[in-house]
């Protein structure tokens, strides 16, 4: 008996022509079911990146740990060396961080000016390896400067072009206070994927900085970057019990925790919400069961005369309908995946196809749209999904076991 109900259940879920709406209502629910699940799926695996990608950008322009020197009579090279004898910190580079405002005698750009010495921008690899035009090793000269991508575009300069860089700061001259200003010569633009920052950023030497906002033996910041980001509360404990007196930490947790947040938080409502996706088309196959069983009754009522058990009329309504949220389960999870896997080729095709930007970096702060798919989302969401759907036919499959064949053979 036991070979027998699969069968009996795929026979009763199959098309025919008087159960046509039956089988619609099954297709509308596993095509529901399926789209839920990849929905899901590339929501969750998208919410992964942007995290990641967010956390990575941001922690490798400003380190995982930050400097700021409350006494400026502190040296900040000795610091330098005292925070590299710490174990687990394996990069600190001190700098000088200023606004300012980037021209070339046509354009004028707001820009945040980074004093950095040669060989620790060449150690940023946010910044060394993602050089799209001219070169770093340019950067040694008394007149260079590096800028962001979109910044370079938005003020019209190219390499080798003249970049007036102009300080919120006054000098007294015999014509009375002028705004301080320095002209520097465009070595190389980088693009780090993040438009914040090629939008508004821009590196000059340390030593020049220095000069032109007048701190000739101090820095505005030293950024440190530890093996372990993950796990700097016990280096952050020890840098200030050395430091604190002369300087203020803070690490990039505490920073974008806010931010951090409130991703954790969207990410988690989207599942909620996306889940009842999942939920209306689980509604979908209680209908399609119910009308099922009223369809059946009489093949229900023989199935019991001829001594199949109540047990086995459940089994038979529940195997129906959860192959249609097994199926529906299946597909969605192959179409979710294969969608998270290629989402940065759907991205160039719609492009090319609609003759536009899909994906602004000036509203998402991200040059292309990132996906890390979790093998545990994937089975979560898998699970979830059956979950409801073995559910919605519980009901349906009690009330097929339930029929009494007798009254239902007295006025067939």
């Amino acid at each position: 008996m036991l070979s027998t109900e699969p069968l009996i259940a795929w026979r009763y879920i199959k098309s025919k022509r008087k159960e046509k709406v039956v089988s619609a209502i099954a297709a509308f629910s596993l095509a529901g079911i399926a789209l839920g699940v990849a929905t899901l799926i590339i929501v969750t695996s998208v919410m992964n990146g942007f995290r990641k990608e967010f956390a990575e950008r941001v922690v490798g322009f400003n380190g995982h740990l930050a400097l700021h020197p409350t006494n400026k009579d502190v040296d900040y090279k000795d610091t330098v060396k005292d925070l590299l004898s710490i174990a687990g910190i394996r990069q600190a580079i001190p700098t000088i961080d200023r606004q300012a405002i980037v021209s070339n005698n046509r354009t004028v750009k707001g820009s945040l000016i980074q004093g950095i010495s040669a060989d620790d921008i060449s150690a940023k690899k946010l910044i060394s390896d993602n050089i799209v035009a001219g070169n770093l090793k340019d950067f040694n000269a008394e007149d260079a400067i590096v800028l962001g991508e979109t910044l370079a575009r938005h003020t019209r300069v190219n390499v080798g072009d003249k970049v007036i860089v102009v300080v919120p700061e006054m000098d007294e001259t015999g014509f009375g206070a002028v705004p301080r200003k320095k002209t520097f010569r465009l070595a190389a633009t980088f693009n780090s994927g993040m438009h914040e920052y090629d939008n508004s950023v821009s590196f000059i030497p340390l030593e020049i900085s220095q000069k032109l906002f007048k701190m000739p033996h101090s820095v505005s910041t030293i950024s440190v970057f530890v093996d372990d980001p993950l796990q700097i509360s016990a280096i952050k404990d020890e840098i200030l019990q050395r430091f604190s007196r002369n300087f203020r930490v803070t690490d990039w947790q505490t920073s974008n925790s806010s931010f951090m947040k409130a991703i954790e938080v969207e990410r988690n409502v989207m599942f909620l919400i996306l889940t009842l996706i999942i939920l209306v088309a689980s509604f979908n196959i209680i209908s399609c069961m119910i009308m099922l069983v009223k369809d059946k009754e009489k093949e229900i009522a023989i199935l019991r005369t001829i001594g199949m058990s109540r047990h086995s009329i459940l089994r038979i309504f529940f195997m129906a309908g959860a192959s249609i949220g097994v199926v529906g389960t299946l597909s969605g999870v192959l179409l979710g995946l294969l969608f998270s896997m290629n989402i940065q080729k759907i991205q160039n095709a719609l492009d090319a196809l609609l003759n536009t930007q899909v994906f602004s970096p000036e509203v998402y702060f991200l040059t292309h749209l990132p996906s890390i798919l979790r093998p545990i989302d994937v089975v979560v969401t898998g699970i979830v999904s059956l979950l409801l759907s073995c559910l919605a036919t519980l009901y349906p499959a009690q009330k097929a076991s339930k029929l009494n064949p007798t009254e239902i053979l007295r006025y067939a």
